[in-house]
């Protein structure tokens, strides 16, 4: 052993020398052909494996083929880091993509589970050739995924699955009892558990709110569902998954009181021939018109009463005593103004009717003039 201790002392510092300078190369070299890099790869769900292949060729990541029965509700993490480490060419364009897929029967006789996604190594493939890596670390290697079965089911939309915001330019309003909703009957795809509580509870499907602030005329916007309010995997199966509401802004009505308009009575002497005459009758009712203000501003109350006969058929009546809706006809005065009594109610009269015990004409005091 002494011998091989005096060759390796024999010129010590040109051997270390030439050590050091063997090492500073090796690294060198290693720097010149390999390299590190970490990839960030988004998670996305798709619906079949050809629709996976074709879209990781232009956008890789981990791609979650997901049959039509059922529905990813949430995927934790929805990104996954990956350190690798090889041969420089390879490292610098490396473009990698995992495809997975799930068995429709996953669920078994659940209708929602967390599923753990293992990664592996061998579930990535490069969209060229395959490249040397010395290095390959998946954070985090397991994905939970929660699946749900879908259902799908036939929903009514009205005006309570609208969210209307801000308010329209003074003195004009909309009329929630008038928006519409195009189309208003609509299929629904979902979780099953939030599709059925929805057929339970229609009002409870909330759209994309829609502005009228300072509006002045009819706002119609195609909208989809407020995921804000409505679980997110919850979709509309139309077009673009959306529909058309259309929201009627229209000059407030205001209202004017009437009073003391005088009823007019037909076929008075019908009541002779029937052996019978008035005791009682109302004279005259209060009204009260609601409608646009271009249509009632311009007017006084005698010519708003002036365009309103109020008339009542005596024809018509079968009790001796009773309260009966007039008939309200109208002169100029469009249909958009509502006529009602003071309560808002449809006008009526009163009236008591007694037996005459004579075949003879009677005077009525509901006679018109």
């Amino acid at each position: 052993m002494f011998w091989a201790w005096r060759i390796f002392r024999k010129d010590i510092g040109r051997k270390l020398t030439a050590f050091v300078v063997a090492i500073t190369l090796w690294f060198a070299l290693a720097n010149l052909l390999t390299d590190e890099r970490s990839l960030q790869l988004q998670v996305r769900m798709v619906n079949s494996l050809a629709e996976a292949d074709q879209q990781r060729v232009a956008a890789p990541g981990i791609y979650l083929v997901v049959p039509a029965e059922l529905i990813v509700r949430d995927v934790a993490p929805d990104t996954v880091r990956i350190d690798v480490k090889g041969n420089k060419d390879d490292v610098r364009d490396l473009e990698i993509s995992a495809v997975l897929e799930f068995d429709p029967d996953v669920l078994g006789d659940q209708d929602e589970a967390v599923k753990p996604v293992v990664l592996a190594r061998d579930d990535f493939k490069s969209r060229a050739r395959d490249p040397e890596l010395s290095e390959f670390k998946l954070r985090p290697s397991t994905l939970d995924v929660t699946l749900a079965r879908r259902a799908d089911a036939e929903i009514e939309l009205g005006p309570d699955n609208v969210v209307v915001t801000g308010r329209p330019r003074e003195g004009y309003a909309y009329e929630n009892s008038r928006i519409r909703i195009v189309p208003n009957s609509v299929r629904i795809s979902g979780p099953r558990s939030a599709v059925e509580n929805l057929v339970d509870n229609p009002d409870q499907l909330k759209l994309e709110p829609l502005d009228v602030e300072g509006r002045v005329l009819e706002v119609s916007q195609q909208v989809g569902i407020d995921i804000e309010k409505v679980d997110r995997s919850v979709t509309l199966r139309t077009t673009g998954g959306v529909v058309e509401v259309s929201v009627p802004v229209r000059p407030r009505d205001i209202a004017k009181q009437l009073f003391s308009l005088p009823v007019h009575y037909d076929n008075t002497d019908l009541l002779a021939l029937g052996k019978r005459q008035v005791v009682e009758a109302t004279e005259t009712l209060d009204l009260q018109l609601t409608g646009p203000r271009s249509a009632l501003e311009g007017l006084t109350s005698e010519q708003l009463a002036e365009r309103i006969r109020l008339v009542f058929d005596w024809g018509t009546v079968t009790l001796d005593r009773a309260h009966e809706k007039v008939r309200i006809y109208r002169d100029g005065l469009p249909d958009s103004v509502k006529i009602t009594d003071l309560e808002g109610r449809p006008p009526e009269i009163s009236y008591r009717l007694e037996s005459t015990g004579s075949d003879g004409a009677t005077s009525t005091p509901g006679d018109s003039p």
